[in-house]
């Protein structure tokens, strides 16, 4: 079980949140996530001990950010899909994009997330998360290999990212290639990423120009 506690700091003017449960260590000035319960949970199979661990890690990270060591436990939800994979996979990727802390087996989690592309199927919103979490890994060839995989059902909004930019520029011969054997609307979509990763700012200012042209047709 676990509650939570706002204790409101009298000199401080604001509150702060005190979260107890049995991942939890706590002493008075500080909370120590502890990952023996997911790590048991994950290792026992049961997906409801698994949703509880995550639970209070969810609760956990509001307030302390993630060490890698536990991003490494959390990567490892991963390999159960489903709701479980799901939420693993936000935890991962908020993370890395808010407090910049990446899991400390850096290649587990990267073929972990290769993984994660393959089955995802239509979930747009996993496709993206673990995209952009292997461009920040530096699995630029998984990024890569999976636009290509895309092929006539590439859309750009996967991939329209700053965190996606260096990477793609890199394999820009790549996208080149592919944008030439590809017709219509998916050569439209990789030129449109080129576009993106070679310049983001000038990218973002043409689209909002041309959509306030749009407005004022209108």
């Amino acid at each position: 079980m676990w509650r939570v506690v706002f204790v409101r700091q009298r000199h401080l003017h604001a509150l702060s949140v005190r979260v107890i449960s049995g991942n939890m260590m706590q002493d008075d000035n500080r909370t120590i996530f502890r990952t023996a319960d997911l790590e048991e949970a994950l290792a026992s199979g049961d997906e409801d001990a698994v949703h509880a661990a995550l639970h209070d890690l969810l609760l956990y990270k509001a307030v302390h950010p993630l060490a890698p060591a536990d991003l490494d436990a959390v990567a490892a939800v991963l390999d159960l899909r489903g709701k479980a994979a799901q939420t693993g996979l936000q935890i991962l990727y908020a993370s890395a994009m808010r407090q910049g802390t990446l899991p400390a087996d850096r290649g587990a989690a990267a073929t972990r997330l290769r993984v994660v592309l393959e089955c995802s199927g239509d979930d747009r919103t996993a496709v993206r998360l673990a995209l952009h979490l292997l461009a920040v890994l530096g699995d630029d060839q998984a990024v890569i290999e999976h636009l290509a995989a895309d092929g006539d059902s590439v859309r750009k909004e996967d991939y329209l990212s700053p965190v996606m930019a260096a990477a793609l520029t890199r394999h820009d011969a790549d996208l080149a290639a592919l944008q030439a054997a590809l017709t219509g609307r998916a050569a439209d979509e990789i030129r449109a990423v080129r576009e993106y990763a070679r310049d983001p700012d000038a990218y973002e200012e043409r689209v909002r120009l041309m959509q306030e042209d749009e407005v004022e047709m209108l």
